[in-house]
């Protein structure tokens, strides 16, 4: 009886029920050899997480539809109320079985988030991954990394409708955006040549403003919540500063870097504190992608610590992580951390007190298929 009425109380809990909320894109269709599992498709799913810095994450609810580990740990957006989430799909399964690329975003309604529903799918550009939702859920961009455009979509009742777009250089290679907290700025991240464009957004609709070089493979990225600066992962560092992976702190009033933090190679996702504190990277650090190469017991991903300065970055601590990690969000209070292990298709739990970071990993959790994206509506 007691398991009856659990369930049952969790299945009409809304939101407010939850103490954070974080949403998995997982990513079923990445089959490769050498993983140690059955060459075929696991199912993709989005799952819904709660959790705080004192209850371990537990995964709520789950809907089986597109999730991506393609680009930056950015296919995913969230209301700030967390009416809904935007999920991107820039690859499916072709006829051949082989994966091709699509443009599609979902839209999933999270009323209740033990049971989310999907609402509505549209079109955007082609290898549609990185997304983001401004601040007062009316508007959200999409990058299209397979036709280098930019596409805007205006949001009344949870319904998203087609704006303008822009289309940039031919092999930009988009991977990324970011809405400013003014919601009339946004920056996309030119992974192909080296670049980050400035947007304009007017009603339903974009336009371009400005080019800012930013330094090598810019792949995604935040920004501070005042607006001035964009923290952004390079794959390939800056020219005259390093060549290897880093972290970089653009200044958007004058178009210049002012803070270079080389982190090692495959910088993934960069995520702010929602105190705006912290910064936190996770890094492939060359670790590998599949469970039966040479380096996997000896070469592993790590977690990077940062303290938030005007313009600045300053270390504070790492952690070692799985293989091929993804994503990453942080508790409300900012002293946890769930992070994305794609190799190991889990989801592992530290925690952090300002100066050092603790694992936990009695809180793991395990999923089918490749974690791929997270977000809280704090952390993006």
């Amino acid at each position: 009886m007691r398991a009856i009425l659990l369930a049952t109380a969790l299945t009409l809990a809304p939101v407010a029920a939850f103490a954070d909320l974080a949403v998995s894109a997982n990513d079923g269709k990445q089959v490769r050899a050498g993983d140690g599992l059955p060459m075929k498709p696991t199912p993709d799913s989005v799952a819904i997480i709660a959790f705080s810095s004192s209850d371990a994450p537990k995964v709520i609810g789950s809907i089986a539809t597109c999730g991506t580990i393609m680009g930056p740990p950015s296919s995913v957006a969230v209301a700030r109320d967390y009416s809904f989430a935007l999920v991107t799909c820039p690859q499916k399964i072709g006829a051949d079985g082989k994966n091709v690329p699509e443009n599609k975003v979902n839209v999933i309604g999270l009323d209740d988030p033990t049971h989310p529903k999907l609402l509505q799918t549209v079109e955007a550009g082609v290898g549609a991954t990185g997304i983001f939702l401004n601040k007062k859920n009316t508007v959200s961009l999409v990058t299209g990394t397979g036709d280098d455009s930019i596409t805007l979509f205006t949001i009344k009742d949870r319904q998203l409708t087609k704006g303008g777009s822009v289309t940039l250089e031919a092999k930009a290679e988009p991977r990324d955006v970011i809405i400013a907290p003014d919601g009339k700025t946004a920056y996309a991240l030119r992974f192909g040549d080296a670049k980050v464009t400035k947007l304009a957004i007017d009603g339903d609709k974009l336009s371009r403003v400005a080019d800012y070089a930013v330094g090598v493979n810019p792949d995604g990225g935040i920004l501070t919540a005042d607006g001035r600066y964009l923290l952004n992962n390079d794959f390939g560092g800056v020219p005259g500063k390093t060549d290897k992976g880093a972290t970089v702190v653009l200044d958007t009033r004058t178009g210049k870097i002012s803070d270079v933090q080389e982190v090692g190679a495959l910088p993934e996702d960069i995520v702010l504190s929602p105190d705006n504190k912290f910064a936190a990277a996770v890094v492939g650090n060359g670790s590998a992608t599949v469970k039966n190469a040479k380096n996997f017991d000896s070469v592993f991903g790590k977690l990077v610590i940062f303290k938030v300065g005007k313009g600045t970055l300053e270390h504070v601590t790492d952690a070692q992580l799985g293989h091929a990690c993804q994503g990453m969000v942080w508790s409300d209070d900012a002293k946890r951390l769930l992070v994305q292990c794609s190799v190991e298709r889990d989801i592992r739990v530290f925690d952090f007190d300002g100066k050092t970071l603790t694992p936990r990993p009695e809180m793991t959790l395990q999923f089918e298929s490749r974690p791929g994206a997270m977000v809280t509506a704090k952390t993006r």
